[in-house]
Parts: structure tokens; C-alpha cells; sequence
């Protein structure tokens, strides 16, 4: 597969299934609410998976791509535990290699997405 084509299909299982299977073991995960990098695939699961069950969709707004590195933007479709609904936008930094996410550097508003969820 091609970087695109690996990030395509990536975004596609998070709510299709399976998107565990894009993560690389060796996984380095930055989040702009941590001062330090997270490392392994167990605590990327973790992490995404707890933002993922929160969300309803995905929407690729921007995708440049850059041999194995990727820059995107996305917007996350979300419900509140109260089922109110919204939406997300993040920015992302990832890297691909072997048709595996071995990065990711993820942006967005923390303080609004926790206030939504509490709403």
C-alpha cells in the first residue's frame, strides 16, 4: 500500500474495525495536553480508543502527503455522554512505514472538547 492509501484505509476502520491493526508495536504517540511522548501501541490504543468511542464519524479535510509523512486535518463527528452532539477538528502529524502508523502528533482544542463532554 501507499502512505495515502495506508491512511485512507485507516481512517476508514475507526469506524469500520480494525483500525488496531494500522498501529505499529513500536508506536510514538504525541498529544498537545502531554509534555512528553507516549511510546508503544498499547498506550496509543488506549488513548485513541477512549477518544474514538466518543466519536460518530471522520472526515479527512486535508491530506498532504510527503514520502512516508503525513500532515492532515480531520473532523471528528462527536456525542457528549448526555448524547449531545458536535464536532472535533484536529490536526495531525503521522508517519507510515510497512504499512503501519509508527507516529502521530495529534492538535485540537482540549479545554472546548472537555467542556462539550461535560456539557
Amino acid at each position: 500500500m501507499t502512505t495515502v492509501d495506508t491512511i485512507k484505509a485507516y481512517m476508514q476502520a475507526i469506524h469500520g474495525g480494525g483500525w488496531e491493526d494500522f498501529v505499529a508495536e513500536d508506536f510514538t504517540f504525541v498529544v498537545n495536553t502531554f509534555d512528553r511522548s507516549l511510546r508503544g501501541k498499547a498506550a496509543y490504543l488506549k488513548g485513541a480508543g477512549d477518544f474514538f468511542r466518543t466519536t460518530t464519524s471522520v472526515e479527512s479535510i486535508d491530506l498532504i502527503v510527503d514520502g512516508s509523512r503525513v500532515a492532515l486535518t480531520a473532523r471528528y463527528g462527536i456525542r457528549s455522554p448526555k448524547g449531545e452532539t458536535g464536532f472535533c477538528d484536529v490536526a495531525e502529524f503521522i508517519e507510515v512505514k510497512d504499512d503501519k502508523l509508527v507516529a502521530s502528533s495529534i492538535f485540537f482544542d482540549t479545554k472546548a472538547l472537555g467542556e462539550f463532554m461535560a456539557g
